[in-house]
């Protein structure tokens, strides 16, 4: 799975720069929310780099890909719904332990979902 870091530090740096072009009128409210925002990224970044339960904890090896590669996708309703080779992680709360990471190629819609 790609890294989303340097994404999310490329948003955060673009609410800055939106931030600075407020107007007067409102350019204080605007700092206010870049910097919250930009908080929130902050968050976000540290969460997708802490480190993945490994799977040994659980005494079984981690799954390589899902037994259904494509799938239908949850929002627009296509068969383009794709594994994403390298993605698999556990997850306590799912069911079977693990999720792998899907993108739509039809709508670019993507997500975990918990696979057996």
């Amino acid at each position: 799975m790609a890294d989303i870091t340097p994404r999310l530090t490329s948003v955060k740096d673009r609410i800055t720069e939106l931030a600075n072009l407020a107007g007067s009128d409102q350019a204080e409210k605007a700092r206010q929310l870049a910097a919250e925002l930009s908080a929130e990224l902050d968050r976000a970044m540290e969460e997708a780099s802490a480190p993945q339960v490994n799977a040994s904890d659980r005494g079984r090896p981690l799954p390589k890909a899902p037994r259904h590669e494509v799938g239908r996708c949850p929002v627009c309703s296509l068969r383009t719904f794709h594994f994403e080779k390298g993605s698999v992680r556990a997850n306590a709360d799912a069911e079977s332990g693990y999720e792998a990471f899907f993108r739509c190629l039809s709508c670019a819609y993507e997500g975990w979902v918990e696979i057996d």
